[in-house]
């Protein structure tokens, strides 16, 4: 090992803080979360306190190998501080820009105790996070000249790396720092668990097919055969918020997960083998009496939808994919969705067929689109149909307003295209929940 380190050791301490009070007040991104240092840039770059809080929560303490939790590309330091706090373990960061480095290490204090005896081990190292050899020696030295002889091993390994701003798409040679000499200098630094080292790679979840493809085979060259979980999650919008690939001892049984985040929690998980489905095109109008379903598209992109199905309908049922792209996948059943929380967290709105339309909802028809609908004892409707964005908002407003006099159930208007001899055909359906 190199003796002289080039890598520069901060201590989190009060001077620490006082000093980067100088560059960013501490304050907090959300009501009741905790106070940060940060800067505004940062700040858009940092993952959010809830999601840091729901990524540790995932792992239990038992599963880590014996050892410091690593940020190799810490940033403002919210998610190591996140698993250090949850999973009661010292931190070492390393962080390339000493500026930067310095919130880091001001953020780690002000989040410990003062009975936390393990954060008088925490660390950030201002360097470079592909050299392990000078970082292992640097974070030992620093722990002696403050009065620790222990030479602790890494127990669990975190990367977040940088990618550029802005992108419709990432490449991983993008990604600083670089992931294939990160994790080949630090292969040999990990503990080892029963099911292998402990590795949790945050990656954009920009990466198309390909670009997973070529992270699996980074993995692959640097822990030949280990087990490796990718995990989408998505907080409701419907795209993939989060992209990460959990490894050895984090990883499940399984090479996927899809998570369905509430505001501060998890609201359901998914886990199984990606599948391909078949779609099917209808040329005649859907039959009443059955089922049509919008599915959470963020469930389509992880491609566990058929997972999911899986556990959604009662095997008896008969079932098709109508559309799996854009913002409304769409499921025709023969039978009702099986109702619990694990799926209907994936479920944006589900209902019986009552009525077909064969134009869409205009400004002059929609007293005639509200009175049809509650002679099929639908009280409230909810436009799902592609629209005029302009024209959207007013719609639902008016047909908000005309429903006030009716009651009966919630229920939405989807569109269909049926595949004609011809051409295709746009046709509007009324669904009760």
């Amino acid at each position: 090992m190199n003796e002289s380190p080039s890598h520069y050791a901060l201590n989190p301490s009060s001077d620490i803080v006082k000093r980067a009070s100088k560059v960013a007040k501490a304050k907090s991104a959300r009501k009741g979360e905790p106070k940060f240092h940060m800067t505004e840039d940062m700040r858009r770059l940092s993952t959010p306190w809830s999601v840091a809080q729901i990524r540790a929560e995932q792992i239990e303490a038992a599963d880590l190998p014996a050892g410091v939790i690593l940020d190799a590309a810490a940033g403002s330091g919210v998610q190591l501080i996140a698993f250090t706090t949850r999973l009661k373990r010292p931190g070492l960061a390393i962080e390339v820009d000493p500026n930067v480095g310095l919130l880091c290490a001001a953020n780690m204090h002000i989040s410990g105790g003062e009975e936390d005896l393990q954060r008088t081990m925490d660390r950030v190292l201002i360097g470079d996070g592909t050299d392990a050899e000078d970082a292992i020696v640097s974070y030992w030295n620093s722990l002696r000249e403050a009065g620790t002889r222990a030479h602790p091993p890494i127990g669990m390994l975190h990367l977040d790396p940088a990618r550029p701003k802005d992108a419709q798409r990432h490449e991983i040679d993008e990604m600083e720092p670089a992931l294939a000499p990160l994790l080949k200098s630090w292969a040999n630094h990990l503990e080892t668990g029963p099911r292998g080292p402990a590795i949790l790679l945050d990656l954009s979840p920009r990466l198309n097919e390909e670009q997973r493809s070529l992270v699996d085979a980074v993995i692959e060259t640097s822990f030949p055969g280990i087990a490796r979980t990718w995990e989408y999650l998505s907080q409701g919008g419907g795209r993939i918020d989060r992209l990460s690939v959990w490894i050895g001892s984090l990883s499940s049984k399984e090479p996927s997960r899809c998570v369905r985040m509430g505001k501060k929690n998890i609201m359901a998980t998914i886990e199984g083998r990606v599948a391909k489905s078949e779609l099917v095109s209808m040329s005649s109008p859907p039959p009443f009496g059955a089922y049509l379903t919008i599915v959470d598209p963020a469930l389509v992109q992880s491609g566990l939808h058929e997972a999911w199905l899986d556990r959604a309908l009662p095997k008896s049922a008969g079932h098709s994919w109508l559309r799996l792209d854009g913002r409304r996948p769409l499921l025709i059943s023969t039978d009702p969705l099986t109702r619990d929380d694990e799926i209907d967290a994936f479920v944006i709105a589900s209902g019986e067929i009552v009525q077909h339309r064969l134009t869409p909802p205009e400004l002059h028809t929609i007293e005639q689109t509200a009175a049809a609908a509650a002679r099929n004892e639908v009280g409230k409707v909810t436009l799902r149909c592609s629209l005029d964005p302009d024209l959207h908002p007013t719609l639902q407003r008016r047909l908000d307003k005309a429903m006030k006099e009716f009651e009966g159930a919630r229920g939405f208007i989807v569109d269909l295209e049926l595949e004609r001899g011809s051409g295709s055909h746009t046709l509007y359906i009324v669904c009760k929940e």
